[in-house]
């Protein structure tokens, strides 16, 4: 019987996140994990699917992986964005054994137990909330990070933005909150258990709660600043839709809450935000970040930034630079926009030429 799994993660944080969790499972159903991918009898890819890239490059990973094991009895699962999108694919191409998308993934250790015994039973890509696992296990609180004093918090799962370009929420499914007395339970432990530093983790961390009727997100970061044992505590990412003042407050009030925050732009444009459908508008964001340095001192923002969009202009473009030189953004993570397949944007005409973005 196969024992032996190695799990190679593909893309952002929430991805990382899920692969841990992806471990407590194996391991309680009794798979061991090997410290080598070619020594490993279940080989788990996590992917990533944000862009057309991500998946080109996983996909060529698993290929090659595949091609040069070609005699070797493995089983080759892939979970993650890219398995939830084009799983089934990936199954008649004889690229993956399984599939299995982010809603089951943290139950793989059964699932692939029931694979060995039925290999017809190959596809789990269910959105359904009866088929939402947990993603808080106190068995996490034992694994380490790189960084061994710091520990990732999944807070939320999925999103309910549909911005025009992102695939996110048609992956990753609806906003699922987890609720807060469980959450806090969970950081005590970690701050039993050494943990000093934690950053809460979700699509959207601003809109925690609104689904389940749990408390907002700046009463949760309130609670967690609560816990002494923790000395510095971040959360990504803020979406400025749903940014509330409240949350600028409770940094301001707590010294343990990291003067850091992440906060998308995407672009200066009010146009180019409306066909986003980012849902605010320069004014708007620029109102959260005056409110920002009026209440908070040593503070650092960061900021993404998409340049080339649909219907983007050099004006649009020169709107965008005005903004990185007004607010002096300490980090910016920037992309040339490319169409995703399964969003809105996607059959809207591409109007700028690559080499312009």
């Amino acid at each position: 019987m196969m024992k032996n799994y190695y799990i190679e993660t593909f893309g952002c944080q929430m991805n990382k996140s899920d692969s841990e969790l992806m471990k407590v499972s194996l391991d309680k159903s009794g798979f061991n994990e090997s410290r080598n991918k070619d020594d490993a009898d279940i080989i788990l890819f996590n992917t990533c699917s944000v862009r057309q890239h991500a998946e080109d490059r996983a996909i060529s990973v698993i290929k090659s992986f595949r091609n040069q094991h070609s005699k070797k009895d493995n089983i080759i699962v892939v979970t993650g964005c890219m398995a939830q999108r084009i799983g089934k694919k990936l199954i008649n191409e004889n690229i993956a054994d399984l599939i299995v998308g982010p809603f089951q993934s943290p139950k793989i250790g059964e699932i692939i137990n029931v694979f060995m015994d039925d290999q017809k039973r190959n596809v789990y890509l269910s959105q359904e909330k009866k088929d939402f696992a947990n993603r808080i296990d106190q068995l996490l609180a034992f694994s380490r990070d790189t960084l061994f004093w710091h520990k990732w918090v999944t807070i939320t799962h999925g999103c309910d933005n549909f911005c025009s370009y992102c695939i996110v929420p048609y992956v990753r499914g609806p906003l699922i909150s987890f609720p807060s007395d469980i959450i806090i339970s969970y950081l005590k432990v970690l701050a039993s258990n050494g943990i000093k530093e934690i950053t809460l983790l979700g699509q959207n961390v601003n809109q925690y709660g609104m689904d389940i009727g749990d408390i907002p997100f700046h009463k949760l970061l309130e609670r967690v600043a609560g816990i002494s044992e923790f000395e510095k505590i971040n959360f990504l990412t803020s979406h400025p839709r749903d940014f509330d003042d409240n949350i600028i407050y409770v940094i301001r009030d707590n010294k343990n809450i990291s003067k850091s925050i992440h906060l998308p732009l995407q672009s200066g444009s009010d146009k180019i935000l409306k066909l986003m459908k980012r849902d605010y508008t320069v004014q708007d964001y620029m109102d959260i970040i005056d409110k920002i340095h009026k209440n908070l001192d040593n503070i650092s923002i960061s900021t993404d930034l998409i340049v080339g969009f649909h219907g983007e202009t050099g004006n649009d473009f020169n709107h965008t630079l005005q903004m990185v030189e007004r607010i002096k953004f300490n980090e910016a993570f920037m992309y040339a926009y490319s169409p995703r397949e399964g969003t809105f944007a996607y059959d809207m005409k591409d109007t700028v030429p690559k080499s312009e973005k």
